[in-house]
């Protein structure tokens, strides 16, 4: 999965920022996220964990996966920070 995800990085740098944990390295953040097996696919939000994605795939349903977790977070309701500022 790693040329995949490398060219998902690059195609969508625009988009979202891809990072790359080593859980050989990093024992852990691997605990820390419940990460059981690879690959895992953690997306972020605000710090927090918007989904996980498991498993490898294709490219295109991987990146379908990473849309569905970003639209779920896009219609996420407006706090009222962002209400006081318009």
């Amino acid at each position: 999965m790693k040329p995949v995800v490398s060219e998902i990085a690059i195609e969508y740098r625009d988009v979202f920022a891809i990072a790359k944990l080593d859980v050989n390295d990093n024992p852990i953040k691997t605990a820390e996220y419940h990460i059981r097996g690879t690959p895992t696919y953690k997306l972020f939000y605000k710090g927090n964990v918007a989904r996980t994605i498991l498993g490898a795939m294709p490219k295109e349903r991987l990146v379908e996966q990473i849309f569905v977790g970003l639209i779920s977070v896009i219609q996420e309701p407006l706090t009222q920070e962002q209400t006081d500022s318009e």
